[in-house]
């Protein structure tokens, strides 16, 4: 078996089209597809079914996508291990953080990765904690830079410590006396409840933030007045800041330069920042390299 015809037929899998696809590899979309067909003579079944220029895997095709996904995986343990044995400082690490903090969060540390690992290459998954589950699971990344509030049977989490989900709040909303001074330093407590009739801008549902924020008006007993949804921190704190709207975002993002006051709505609403990866990988010397710098660098940056 030809471990590049695996990757190929994951990329048509990925893109979901043979163009896209060919793209990606620097293939031809005439030879990709001859790769593919090639494979579905030798299986004797199709892999994808072709409908409207979008490839979908058919049963066949997903029991092959699955398996590819665990020979390349097997693969690459095996390249990493036999690296650290040979002191070959050459190799790719795959790893996903989030647009935001996580992306601010690379950069800085990466100049002092490259020194020690120049032969090192990354490949980036931008995304959020709920996508970064997925791409661990489908073995897409190796190392995820996420969020948790609940423990995952499937990976392994290096804690670099917790951190609450807060509550911004317009400084001219009636109610702002109540944070009383330094509340971004403060994080006084208040009983959302208070807040019921109060436009909200609320978490996109992919964000764990969103996950948290609904439990919380749940516990409060009211459902929120929403005027609408962001996966962006930076835009749910701009509407605050602006005095729309209130809304949730972690204790990372409280400044205390902008009109807002902020607030605690519950000890129990908090997460852990960490690293996590799956059980069955082997961290590769790079890899534990990088994630003594995160570690380091979110412990100066609480």
């Amino acid at each position: 078996m030809d471990l590049h015809e695996l990757e190929y037929i994951l990329t048509i899998s990925e893109e979901q089209n043979i163009t896209k696809a060919a793209d990606k590899i620097f293939l031809t979309q005439s030879a990709l597809n001859q790769q593919l067909l090639r494979v579905e003579k030798e299986l004797g079944v199709p892999l994808f079914e072709r409908s409207h220029h979008t490839m979908v895997p058919t049963f066949a095709g997903k029991i092959y996508i699955e398996n590819a996904k665990k020979i390349l995986a097997i693969r690459d343990e095996t390249y990493k291990i036999i690296s650290d044995i040979s002191e070959n400082q050459k190799g790719e690490i795959s790893i996903s953080f989030t647009p935001e903090r996580g992306a601010k969060m690379f950069t800085e540390i990466y100049p002092v990765f490259h020194k020690i690992y120049p032969g090192i290459t990354f490949r980036i998954y931008e995304a959020r904690a709920k996508r970064m589950e997925q791409l661990l699971l489908e073995g897409t990344v190796r190392l995820a830079n996420t969020a948790l509030f609940t423990e995952n049977g499937n990976f392994e989490t290096i804690p670099f410590g917790s951190e609450k989900m807060i509550l911004g709040v317009p400084r001219t909303h009636p109610l702002a006396y109540l944070a009383g001074t330094e509340s971004w330093k403060k994080l006084p407590p208040v009983d959302l409840k208070q807040f019921e009739n109060t436009d909200f801008i609320m978490n996109a549902k992919e964000t764990r933030m969103n996950d948290m924020a609904e439990e919380a008006f749940h516990k409060a007993g009211f459902k929120p007045r929403i005027l609408f949804e962001s996966s962006s921190t930076g835009t749910i704190i701009e509407t605050i800041k602006n005095q729309i709207a209130a809304g949730f975002f972690p204790q990372y993002y409280a400044d205390p330069d902008i009109p807002v006051v902020y607030f605690s709505v519950g000890e129990e609403f908090c997460w852990t920042i960490g690293v996590s990866f799956r059980k069955d990988v082997y961290l590769s010397k790079p890899e534990k390299l990088l994630i003594d710098l995160m570690k380091d660098y979110h412990t100066q940056n609480r």
